[in-house]
């Protein structure tokens, strides 16, 4: 067990737990290989609320992030890469240093909260285009607070034992309380990741909300589906809450086309997917089913569908279908399924 400097949180290994107090940092991970044989390693680490993930190149010394996550999480992230990836190493290893780019898909606190600290350290954030449209207007301000709300209610239920720090970004009492990023590189349908990050690439998945993206490894058929779904004791469901319903169905439509061997979902962890579901195809079924079922009523917190209402009131995008609905073809290459790396999931 491996405590950090400032007493705030401890390393307790492996496999990722994401239920408990949030001081304890835990992990899981994927191994494969990406183009030209080089290893990568996946690192899942539980959030306050989501799971966020580090992607490392060891031979070139680079890491990516996916999801800059909550506020707090930042410094989650600093323990992992200074203390616990750096405790059989010769030398201070900084954060700003190994992390060469982080990645925000969407605009909720749970995945963009961090994203002005980041840029802060100097760590470039790409994200979609169009995300700082999202808090616009009379309504922002308390549709953040609404968010803030329903990210503590997630935590209680995770048995977080305290509020995490939301307003770590914030620009003060009218808002916004956390900001988007504003200097990284803009990602659309199909765009590679810069600074040699482009064995992934970006798929627009609107529907959570008009401006979403998940990130695919063509070459080792990894998926970060980032709220495209989420994974309860009860099966696979779509998120809290759906801005259009329309936009969502195309985009679960849309990736029945994509060929994934791993999933890695922000709630909750890695799924190997033939493993778990059968097929990719099963997994989306069961989503699909979910979704349309009416015991679920669309929601995972299928107890509080009234509260569902409410909330898609005060913080849904009205934006229209036509306009984030993105083609039905990849505007990338989707391998064939020969000659694939080997992948191993340690997630036991």
């Amino acid at each position: 067990m491996r405590f950090c400097r400032l007493g705030l949180f401890k390393y307790i290994g492996s496999p990722a737990q994401f239920r408990g107090s949030g001081d304890a940092i835990s992990a899981s991970f994927v191994l494969t290989y990406t183009v030209g044989g080089e290893p990568m390693k996946v690192h899942c680490i539980p959030g306050y609320i989501s799971a966020l993930y580090l992607i490392e190149y060891p031979k070139k010394e680079k890491m990516l992030l996916l999801d800059t996550g909550f506020p707090s999480d930042l410094e989650r992230i600093r323990f992992y890469v200074e203390e616990v990836m750096n405790s059989d190493k010769v030398g201070k290893q900084r954060m700003e240093d190994k992390i060469q780019l982080a990645v925000c898909t969407h605009s909720h606190v749970d995945h963009a909260g961090a994203s002005i600290g980041y840029e802060r350290c100097g760590i470039p954030v790409a994200h979609p285009l169009n995300i700082n449209e999202y808090y616009k207007g009379m309504k922002s301000s308390f549709r953040q607070l609404v968010e803030i709300s329903l990210t503590f209610f997630a935590a209680g239920r995770l048995g977080r034992k305290k509020h995490e720090n939301a307003f770590l970004f914030s620009k003060g009492l009218l808002g916004p309380y956390w900001q988007m990023p504003s200097k990284g590189p803009k990602l659309d349908d199909g765009t590679p990741l810069p600074y040699g990050f482009d064995d992934w690439v970006a798929i627009r998945c609107p529907g959570h909300t008009s401006h979403m993206i998940c990130l695919y490894h063509p070459h080792s058929q990894l998926f970060y589906i980032s709220d495209m779904f989420v994974q309860t004791k009860k099966g696979f469901f779509p998120p809290f809450t759906v801005d259009s319903t329309l936009a969502y169905n195309r985009s679960l439509h849309r990736l029945r086309g994509l060929p994934v061997r791993c999933a890695l979902l922000a709630h909750f962890g890695i799924i190997d997917v033939d493993d778990k579901c059968g097929s990719w195809n099963g997994l989306i079924d069961d989503v699909v089913y979910n979704f349309t079922s009416p015991t679920s009523n669309g929601s995972h917190f299928s107890t509080i569908s009234s509260m569902k209402k409410m909330v898609h009131t005060f913080t849904s995008e009205k934006v229209s279908p036509d306009v984030i609905i993105p083609s039905n073809s990849f505007p990338f290459k989707v391998e064939d399924g020969t000659d694939l790396p080997p992948l191993y999931i340690m997630n036991k």
